[in-house]
């Protein structure tokens, strides 16, 4: 098991690792799940996903952070993934992202994780800012983000080449 970074009352956020992929597979290969993610609504393959589990990792190892991944507290059950990730594609940026397997959705896993996260993100890295993005269809997330102090700051075609809503959580 990677190393716990972030706990909640009923969530464990710990560093991935490689045995991660099959659960994760699970989740990022159903097209429901993924709707708000891939600009095709399709699911990732098994190759996208290893991809990112080893992406995910090297961050873990060389910034601290990464989209963590998620796991319940009372099972042990892998349930998706959640975090705070530098953004390569402008700047410096930190970016807030959460993603679950769609039969753990509205449980209210994304607030805490996200929360947990943001904590973390001003306190243990002294983080001044955090960005989240949106597509905006996604009215969930955007409750979810707003729920844990996010503004919306605009639009914007500046990530992942699509249009996206941008929040943002200054540390003040």
């Amino acid at each position: 098991m990677g190393k716990v970074m972030v706990e909640t009352d009923r969530l464990i956020l710990r560093a991935p690792v490689m045995e991660d992929i099959e659960p994760l597979l699970a989740f990022w290969s159903d097209p429901d799940t993924m709707q708000y993610i891939t600009k095709d609504d399709s699911g990732w393959t098994r190759e996208m996903v290893e991809e990112r589990v080893k992406r995910a990792i090297g961050y873990c190892q060389d910034h601290g952070m990464t989209f963590w991944t998620v796991v319940l507290k009372e099972t042990g059950e892998v349930i998706g993934q959640g975090g705070i990730v530098p953004i390569k594609f402008n700047g410096d940026e930190i970016e807030l992202g959460y993603r679950f397997g769609k039969e753990h959705w509205g449980k209210g896993y994304a607030s805490e994780v996200a929360a947990a996260s943001v904590k973390h993100a001003f306190e243990e890295h002294g983080l001044d800012r955090l960005v989240a993005m949106i597509n905006p269809d996604n009215t969930v997330s955007r409750k979810v983000l707003e729920k844990v102090g996010f503004v919306e700051i605009g639009e914007s075609d500046l990530y992942y080449n699509t249009y996206v809503i941008l929040f943002e959580q200054n540390n003040v």
